[in-house]
């Protein structure tokens, strides 16, 4: 073994970057929730970008049971035998905690990542074991990487157009949303300007990792990557792939606004 789990506070799971061609089999790809902050970390432990490394929302704290590299995307260390290690997600939603070699996971359906709403492995928890597994060496500069959350967050109107009252998609770009702490990977639920509903019939529809779908309260579901397959809700728009990161990095209880 290389690590031992003392202390967590939040969610913490093993995530690379999921599972690829099982929507129609009604399984989401899943997978890190900010694919670039996990790809940095590897990168400096020297593994491929896609390694299954710790995910972390909250707080760890892991202690090395014999000499271990790991890396975030902040720092890399070397642990020796008894050393700790505290990593948290703060000042962002997420952090991540890579080992060299990657996390040594069950691999299913082609994945090591911990897609617990399908009952695919399950978090994280204090007195578990972590090992290193050998998913070969890369040597890799660290890319640059902005995730400014200062900047609007663009998305892409519709498909759902017909199930919003005209002035709906002015609003959702009006003002600031607030990440609200009932967050999860599932889905990112915002506090903000209410977005008027028309009396279009709810229908199921396919769904996406970005998708943002507005229930009857009027206020917006930004779907993760362990969203269902389909839903009812109708979806206003979809977050730019290019900003999903940005988007899922702003932390619990941060403001976001979009651009249209």
């Amino acid at each position: 073994m290389s690590l031992v789990i003392t202390k967590l506070l939040g969610l913490c799971t093993v995530q690379d970057f999921g599972r690829i061609g099982r929507m129609h089999e009604g399984l989401p790809r899943g997978g890190a929730l900010v694919r670039s902050l996990l790809a940095r970390a590897n990168r400096a432990a020297h593994n491929p970008d896609d390694a299954a490394a710790i995910e972390v929302l909250g707080r760890l704290t892991v202690r090395a049971t014999q000499e271990v590299e790991v890396a975030s995307d902040a720092e890399t260390r070397l642990l020796r035998a008894g050393e700790e290690l505290t990593i948290e997600s703060e000042p962002r939603r997420v952090a991540y905690l890579a080992l060299r070699g990657g996390v040594d996971a069950p691999v299913i359906l082609g994945s090591r990542s911990t897609h617990a709403s399908a009952g695919l492995g399950a978090p994280l928890r204090a007195g578990m074991h972590v090992a290193a597994s050998d998913v070969g060496r890369r040597d890799a500069r660290l890319a640059a990487l902005d995730l400014d959350a200062r900047e609007p967050i663009r998305v892409i109107a519709g498909p759902d157009t017909d199930a919003f009252e005209p002035r709906a998609l002015a609003d959702l770009a009006a003002a600031p949303y607030r990440v609200l702490p009932t967050s999860d990977r599932v889905g990112t639920r915002l506090d903000g300007p209410r977005l008027a509903r028309t009396a279009a019939p709810e229908r199921s529809r396919p769904m996406t990792r970005g998708a943002i779908e507005v229930p009857r309260d009027g206020l917006p579901i930004v779907l993760g990557p362990e969203h269902p397959t389909t839903g009812g809700y109708p979806v206003i728009a979809v977050i730019a792939s290019d900003d999903l990161d940005r988007f899922f990095a702003i932390r619990l209880g941060g403001s976001v606004r979009f651009v249209v």
